[in-house]
C-alpha cells in the first residue's frame, strides 16, 4: 500500500532544521542564558529522530553514517578532559578558566573551559540517546 505522506515529509525536513538551529542555539547561549549542553543535546536527538520516524531509519543513516557509541566516548574525552584541564594549567581539579581571544569578524570573544564540558555533555546526550533509538528501532526488523 503506497501512502501519501508529502506533507509529513515536507513540514518534517523544515522542522527538523529548525529544531537542529534551536539546539545549537541553546547550547551556544548556555553558559550565559537558560539551555546548555544537555538541553540542546535533547533537541538535537529529537531532530534526528523525527527524521528518522518520517524517512526511515536506513535512509537517514544512510544519509549521515555517524556510529553514535564514538559520539559518546568523544563526549565523554571532552567532559574529562575538561575537569582535568584545570591540573594541567596548575590548578585545581574542574577549576573552570578562561581566556579572551581576538578573531577578525567578530571582535573581542571570551574563550572557556565550560563551553567544552557543555559540548561534551552534548555529544554524550546524543551519542547515548541516539543509541537507544537506533537499538530500539531496529528491533522489529
Amino acid at each position: 500500500m503506497k501512502t501519501n505522506d508529502v506533507i509529513l515529509k515536507s513540514l518534517s525536513a523544515i522542522i527538523s532544521g529548525c529544531i537542529f538551529l534551536l539546539s545549537l542555539s541553546l547550547y551556544f547561549g548556555g553558559h550565559f542564558l537558560p539551555g546548555g549542553g544537555f538541553v540542546g543535546g535533547l533537541l538535537c536527538t529529537m531532530a534526528l529522530a523525527l527524521a528518522m520516524f518520517t524517512y526511515g531509519i536506513d535512509r537517514v543513516n544512510k544519509l549521515l553514517p555517524i556510529n553514535y557509541v564514538y559520539v559518546t566516548a568523544i563526549g565523554l574525552l571532552f567532559s574529562i578532559g575538561t575537569a582535568f584541564s584545570g591540573v594541567i594549567v596548575g590548578k585545581n581539579f574542574f577549576k573552570h578558566h578562561f581566556t579572551h581571544i581576538h578573531v577578525p569578524i567578530m571582535g573581542e570573544m571570551e574563550l572557556h573551559t565550560a563551553a567544552i564540558f557543555d559540548l561534551g555533555v552534548y555529544f554524550v546526550v546524543v551519542g547515548v540517546l541516539m543509541s537507544v533509538i537506533l537499538a530500539f528501532g531496529k528491533d522489529g526488523k
